[in-house]
Formats: structure tokens, sequence, C-alpha cells
């Protein structure tokens, strides 16, 4: 009967530590599964981001949406601007950079007071044409970082040595096994 308590003593703790270390195992790999969600969407939303900034970069230089004038100044054209790339803007408004979706906010603001004013302020069009080039230039920025992220993923990573035996010239070596060959001899 003592065997038959302790084998099933045995049987027990081993049953509660094999619980213990599965359980600690599912735990940690539904964590890693979250987070791999979570990497994955954040991939597919960049990846959105990217697309429509993209299209709006094409819709820039299809469109006389922004002009300088050397004479007058930036200026921001409402209609191709409304038509083309205010759309875009909104429709990733929850993706945005904070620079870009406050630029935003300051030419719909503009716009709104305009409209409920019905007439301008002398600071409107400079504070829109600046607005706008900063969203422009903002996207930009943005893809120069993605490329020099993508970059540095690409490029081999140096390795370093393990150990000295590398930064010893041959000749060094071969004096290093002599010592070694002398001494074991000895």
């Amino acid at each position: 009967m003592d065997d038959f308590i302790k084998t099933l003593g045995g049987v027990v703790v081993g049953g509660l530590i094999t619980f213990l270390i599965q359980n600690h195992s599912i735990r940690k790999h539904q964590k890693w599964e979250r987070e791999k969600i979570q990497i994955d969407n954040h991939d597919k939303d960049q990846s959105e981001k990217f697309k429509k900034y993209n299209k709006i970069l094409e819709l820039d230089g299809t469109y006389a949406i922004h002009t300088i004038n050397l004479h007058t100044g930036g200026r921001l054209h409402r209609k191709p601007y409304v038509e083309h790339i205010r759309p875009i803007l909104f429709e990733i408004y929850h993706l945005l950079d904070e620079e870009i979706a406050n630029e935003l906010n300051n030419i719909e603001e503009i716009y709104e007071r305009q409209h409920v004013l019905e007439e301008a302020e002398p600071t409107d069009k400079s504070n829109l044409s600046n607005s706008y080039a900063k969203i422009i230039s903002a996207i930009r920025q943005k893809f120069k970082e993605y490329r020099e992220a993508n970059q540095n993923i690409m490029k081999p990573k140096k390795r370093k040595a393990k150990s000295n035996w590398f930064r010893y010239s041959e000749e060094e070596i071969r004096e290093i096994e002599e010592h070694k060959q002398r001494n074991l001899s000895s």
C-alpha cells in the first residue's frame, strides 16, 4: 500500500508540474500570438497609409493644387484640393502622422471660418499655402525615413570576432602554435 501511495503521489506531482509547464507555455504562446496580430495590423495600416500618401504625391504632381509665385507667394487652390487631396486625407485620418493631421486641421479651420464669415482674413492665403506645403513635405519625409529604415534592414550586419584569435597576424599565430607545442613536449 505504501508503494501505491508513493506512486500515486509521484503521478500527482508529475501531473501538476506538467500542467503548470503547459499552462505557462500556452500563455506565452497566446501572448506571442496577440503581439503578432498587433504587428500585422500595424503593418497593414502602415501599408495603407503609404499607398494613400503615394496617391497624394501623384495627384499633387498631376493637378495644380498648390502653386508658388515669386511675387505673390504660395497659393492652395481650393477646388482641386477639395476634390482630390482632402478625401484621401480624411479616408486615412486615423492613420495620419500627428504633424500632417495638425496641418490638415489648420486648413479645415481656415476653410470653415471663411465659409461661416463669408470672407478671408489677410493671412489665410499664406497660412493655407504653408499648411499644405508642410503636409507634402512631411509625406516626403516619411517616405525618406521608410526607405532609410528598409536599407538598414537589408544591409548585412558585420559580425564581431568571438575571440581574440582573429586579431593576430599569421606569423603571430605560428609563434603561438610553436609555443604551445614546446610547452606540451616539455
